[in-house]
Order: C-alpha cells, then structure tokens, then sequence
C-alpha cells in the first residue's frame, strides 16, 4: 500500500539527500506572524502615534525584524464585572468614587472607539448581566449611576469570570477585555470555579485588567489566584489601592491601554518552536502581547 510522505518525512529525506551530497539543506523560508499587543500608558493618555520602527520584538532572546506596526481597529469587547458586596475586611468603599470610575472608564473607551461594545455584569451574590454588550453610553451610564456596593452577602467573582469568558468568547474579533472592580469582599464560589475561571478567560482570547481595593483583612486565596495568575497569563495587568479614590485612575489606565492596541508585523525564522515572544517599545512603554497571534 503506497503512504502519503509527511512533510516531516520529506524533510528528512531531503536533508539526508544533502548530506550524503556533502553539502547543507537549505535554510528553511521565513514566516511572517502578526500579534496584537497592548501598549500600557500608565499615564492615562492612549498611545496611539506609534510606528514599526518604535517597537522591539525578540523570541527567545533573539530580535526579530519587525515589518509594520499599525493601530488595531478591529471592533473592541468589554466585560465590566463589579463586585458589589460590602467588604467585611475594612477595605474603604464608597458608592461615589465607583460610579464616577466606573462612567470615565466607559466615557474613555469610547471616546477613541465609539463603536466598541461594553457589557455590564454584577457579581455581589450572584452573578447577574446588567447590560449585554452595547454601544450606548446612555444605557450604560443609567446601570452605573445605580451602583452601590453594600450588598450584604458573599461575592460571586470567579463565577462571574466564567461566565465573561463565555460571552466573550462568541464575539467578533480578537480585541477581547474582561476588566474587574472588587473590594475584597469575602469570595462565594466554590473552589472547583478557580479551574472554571481560568479555563473559560483562556478560551475566551480575551486580556484580563483587575482592579482591587484592599484594606488590612485578609483575602481569599481562590481569588488572588485567579486574579494574579489569569492577568499575568492573558497579556492584562493587575491593579491594587487601599481605598477606592484610587480606581478611577486605575480604569482609566486600563482604558487608555485598551485604546493603544496594534498589530504588529515581524518575521520567524522557520527553524523550530519558539518558546518565549516579547514586545518593548524604544521609548520605554510596557508593551502587553495579547492572546492573538497569527
């Protein structure tokens, strides 16, 4: 019976055709890969002025020619999940500086991509989506102004986490977001959720933002778990303050960071698996490489 040669049987057969020829295989054909990335302005001011020449792209250690870099402009999804169970841990929380972070984050995001849809899910007891992912500022900012954190239960937010990832998961496009607000509330989900979590943001190809107001108490391990590991691993970042006068600033770093996405051109030597791809700027900005890489 005559079989098919794979390709890495024909490989090999040509590289030993080489070798009894005294000679060398050729060198295998470059790839082109493009990524989307995330530039961090930790100003809150997106960085939107960038070009090839300003980003560095290494694997494994070694740097790549980078081709072209250009602002992503493919439809951005959010998912905002509020934790809006009262802290019994001495976190400072007030309803106030959570509706006005919560409507600049909004107001920033679509102040430079209009069109980019943000859902709305609450995670004080249960899990519940407010708003499904839309356009509308006005609708958005109505469900905000009625925050009020001093829900008088345990917080559902790995739950709510899974629950994101499979909505995100059915949206167009790779410019994917989950970003949560909590205050250290005490954590309601069962441990197995930890797995569900983090299985449902890495299916989703979505970055992972947290923001976190802690006071002196303690805090769930499922949760810092999730939230230190799953940020890191997406391409996000996490954000932590001691009263909650400090989330506005954080949200608005996320949504300038979200705002300052590009895909970014580089070539691959075709000669093996890469284990490690990072992304600096010239200039010193953090650069965050999303899940999307083709």
């Amino acid at each position: 019976m005559k079989l098919a040669m794979t390709r890495h049987t024909v490989a090999l057969a040509l590289a030993l055709v080489f070798a009894l020829r005294g000679g060398s295989p050729p060198a295998a054909r470059p790839e082109e890969k493009a990524a989307l990335v995330s530039v961090v302005a930790d100003a809150g001011t997106p960085i939107r002025d960038l070009k090839a020449g300003d980003f560095i792209v290494k694997e494994d250690g070694k740097k790549r020619e980078v081709l072209g870099a250009k602002l992503a402009n493919d439809p951005l999804s959010v998912a905002l999940l509020i934790d809006t169970s009262r802290s019994p841990t001495g976190a400072a929380q007030s309803p106030q500086d959570l509706r006005t972070a919560s409507a600049a984050f909004v107001k920033a995001i679509q102040a430079v991509n209009p069109d980019a849809s943000i859902a709305l899910l609450l995670c004080g007891g249960s899990a519940v989506r407010t708003v499904d992912f839309m356009s509308k500022a006005s609708e958005i900012d109505e469900a905000i102004s009625r925050l009020y954190p001093d829900q008088q239960s345990t917080a559902v937010l790995l739950e709510a986490l899974r629950d994101a990832g499979k909505m995100l998961a059915t949206r167009t496009g790779p410019r994917r977001a989950v970003v949560t607000i909590d205050f250290n509330s005490s954590e309601g989900s069962n441990d197995r959720m930890v797995q569900e979590a983090a299985d449902s943001l890495t299916n989703s190809g979505a970055t992972f933002w947290a923001v976190s107001i802690r006071g002196s108490g303690s805090t769930s391990a499922n949760r810092e778990e999730v939230l230190n590991k799953m940020t890191k691993a997406s391409g996000g970042r996490r954000f932590s303050s001691v009263a909650s006068s400090g989330l506005e600033g954080h949200l608005k770093t996320i949504a300038a960071s979200l705002t300052s996405q590009y895909v970014v051109t580089f070539t691959r030597p075709g000669d093996g698996s890469v284990k490690t791809t990072t992304f600096e700027t010239v200039g010193g900005a953090k650069v965050l490489l999303t899940p999307f890489m083709r």
